[in-house]
Parts: C-alpha cells; sequence; structure tokens
C-alpha cells in the first residue's frame, strides 16, 4: 500500500511564504541560509530549504525552530500570516471559524483562543510554569468573581535585553494611557 503524501495546509503555506520573505529581507541566500542551519546543528542543503520555500517540501516543528533561530526571529514570525490590515482575512489550519490577521497574532501571543472559548483560560494556560501568577488557582478563581480584574504582559528593555513580565492589578494600563494622551 502506497503512502499518500501530505499536503501543506494554510499555516504550512505562511510558513514557507514567511521564510523566504524574512531570509530576503535579510539579504541572505539560500546557501548563506544553509549554512547558518549548519552553525546551528541542524544541517539543511539550500536545495532542501528551496524546497520548502515552493512548497515541495513540508517543516516539521523542529525545522521550524531551527530556521527561526537561523533567521533570528522567533518562530511566532514565521507562523503569523502578514497583512499591514489586522481585519484581513487568515486561514490557520485547524480553525474551526474564519480568522484575521489580528486574531491569528493575538493566538500566536496566547492572548485570545481561536475557537471562541474562555479567553482568560485561554491565555493563562498559554502561560509558562515559571510565571507565578499561572499557578496560583485561589488568584485566578477570584477573577470570575463580579468586577474587573487586569492582567498586564509588559516588556522592559534597557536597549539591548528584553524581560517580559505579568501582573494583576486592579487598573487598567490603557485606561492610564488614554488620560495621559
Amino acid at each position: 500500500m502506497a503512502t499518500r503524501r501530505v499536503e501543506t495546509g494554510p499555516t504550512g503555506d505562511t510558513v514557507r511564504t514567511n521564510i523566504a520573505i524574512v531570509r530576503k529581507e535579510l539579504r541572505l541566500t539560500l546557501r548563506d541560509l544553509a549554512d547558518r542551519m549548519t552553525e546551528g546543528g541542524r544541517p539543511m542543503a539550500h536545495n532542501t530549504l528551496s524546497e520548502i520555500e515552493r512548497g515541495a517540501r513540508r517543516v516539521d516543528v523542529d525545522d521550524l525552530v531551527a530556521i527561526s533561530i537561523a533567521l533570528d526571529v522567533s518562530p511566532n514570525t514565521l507562523l503569523r500570516p502578514r497583512g499591514q490590515d489586522s481585519k484581513v482575512a487568515a486561514e490557520v489550519t485547524g480553525a474551526r471559524v474564519p480568522s484575521t490577521v489580528e486574531a491569528v497574532h493575538y493566538f500566536l501571543e496566547g492572548v485570545r483562543t481561536l475557537n471562541g472559548h474562555n479567553n482568560l483560560e485561554f491565555a493563562l494556560r498559554s502561560l509558562p510554569d515559571f510565571m507565578q501568577i499561572r499557578r496560583d488557582k485561589r488568584r485566578r478563581d477570584s477573577w470570575s468573581e463580579p468586577g474587573h480584574t487586569w492582567i498586564h504582559r509588559a516588556i522592559e528593555t534597557d536597549g539591548r535585553d528584553v524581560k517580559w513580565s505579568v501582573s494583576e492589578s486592579d487598573e487598567s494600563v490603557l485606561a492610564r494611557e488614554d488620560e495621559d494622551d
């Protein structure tokens, strides 16, 4: 019995397109990218990378991460549909409802679900274990009580290094920003 070739879905198409875009933005040839892949410990011939960009070869998860590292971008950059307009339709493998570029961005960032269920639970499950806010069940249970609780995700940088933090507040950062304007 012959095995059937597994076709690339919409997310695979997005990944292959984004690999080519980022590679060209960095002014890398396929050989340059192949060299970076070898340096990173996951050798991949330039013709294999060409097959990926053309859609003749699929990218597995290990390839995705290694290529992301070689291109010095997050895997989310390769997974995220491109578009200047956040409301442009975007196809995602496995999504049951139509999505937009913005919805896919928030999904990949772990902020909103694509299946219409509880966004708060999705966001909390999407946080890494080392972020204490995820593990405190009593705190999480209190968020379902009447009133508002804001969970803030913030980036702190010194211009070179970047750190993320997650905190809880009874005040909206967005409301404070509106007052400052």
